[in-house]
């Protein structure tokens, strides 16, 4: 069973904004894991869902 149009569209939209992220699906893409990377710092988030991941790199990311 493919992912929600909406939440792969979505997962585009944000690689592309952030082109620094990389994000990874895992067990069969029931689960997801991001990665940032390319300096001394890498910062790995994991979560249950596709959209779970992006709701929660989206508040890394606006984070001040």
């Amino acid at each position: 069973m493919g992912l929600p149009f909406d939440q792969v569209v979505r997962q585009e939209r944000f690689i592309q904004d952030h082109p620094g992220w990389s994000i990874y699906p895992q067990e069969g893409a029931t689960r997801f894991i991001a990665e940032k990377g390319g300096t001394d710092d890498c910062h790995v988030v994991a979560a249950l869902s596709l959209r779970e991941l992006l709701n929660r790199l989206e508040e890394i990311v606006a984070a001040p």
